[in-house]
């Protein structure tokens, strides 16, 4: 169990570390050789850099952590509430429908085997609504893949709840595992672009803590449900009602940040973002 825990000294050994928190702390050489070893890499020409490195060794000395009570200034409230309120619903979801998939598919009548077959087959296509998502974020963007996975998760997991035969549990199933985790994948990359480099991992922490309640919540409410023989469909509405609420807050809250750089995405927070490797 704790042997792949072992695989984050391979990751600490070869991977560089943050060019803009290099920046940020003025230690710019290393920044310089980082991009430059990252074009050795991939065969780009090397290009001098702008004349800009030594304000940022100043900076790098005024600069003061943001506390939490930045995730909350004029400029990023709006993206605090619209993270944390995604992260809940997609945390609280996934937790309390797969935690108790078994339970609920062998509650229909299905023979033990069958029902971690199913369950399986529906858990396999977790992995194409990965690859889906990492395709789209790039093509509709972020904020619209998201509340579209989300959304559609909600769909599914309706008629999920009211499947009447295997093919429809299964087909239902396996696309509501297809775009709940499809949904997982673009947060991961959605929530540390909507902060500014010196609170990235503030806000990413929180939001990401904020949503861990909800899968606390979820599988104890879930249990709870079964408990007291309430039917599956209700317990899939509640869940389809979630995910339509949290893509709602996602379209209507959130900041689109396909393409376009941090310093583009930076809003006034009193840290500015280094721009000192930007090249002739």
């Amino acid at each position: 169990g704790a042997l792949p825990a072992l695989y984050v000294f391979l990751l600490r050994l070869h991977m560089p570390e943050s060019i803009r928190y290099l920046l940020a702390k003025g230690r710019v050489d290393e920044a310089k050789a980082i991009v430059r070893d990252i074009e050795r890499q991939l065969h780009l020409p090397e290009r001098p850099f702008l004349d800009q490195l030594a304000p940022h060794r100043v900076q790098a000395e005024q600069v003061e952590t943001p506390g939490f009570s930045a995730l909350w200034a004029k400029g990023m409230r709006r993206r605090t509430v619209m993270l944390w309120l995604a992260w809940f619903g997609i945390v609280f979801s996934y937790y309390g429908i797969f935690m108790w998939l078994p339970s609920m598919v062998f509650a229909q009548g299905f023979a033990i085997v069958k029902t971690f077959e199913y369950v399986l087959i529906m858990t396999v296509a977790q992995l194409p609504g990965y690859y889906a998502a990492a395709y789209l974020v790039d093509v509709i963007g972020r904020r619209y893949t998201l509340g579209l996975f989300l959304l559609l998760s909600g769909v599914c997991s309706y008629f999920f709840g009211n499947a009447g035969d295997v093919s429809a549990l299964l087909g239902w199933g396996a696309a509501m595992s297809f775009f709940n985790l499809g949904a997982w994948g673009v947060i991961y990359t959605y929530t540390p672009e909507q902060y500014p480099t010196a609170m990235r991992a503030l806000g990413s922490g929180w939001a990401a803590g904020f949503g861990r309640i909800g899968g606390m919540i979820a599988p104890m409410l879930v249990g709870v449900m079964l408990a007291s023989a309430f039917p599956m469909s209700g317990i899939f509405m509640m869940f389809a009602a979630v995910f339509v609420v949290i893509s709602g807050t996602v379209l209507l809250l959130g900041r689109e940040s396909k393409q376009q750089t941090l310093e583009e995405l930076e809003q006034t927070l009193g840290v500015a973002e280094p721009s000192a490797l930007r090249r002739e």
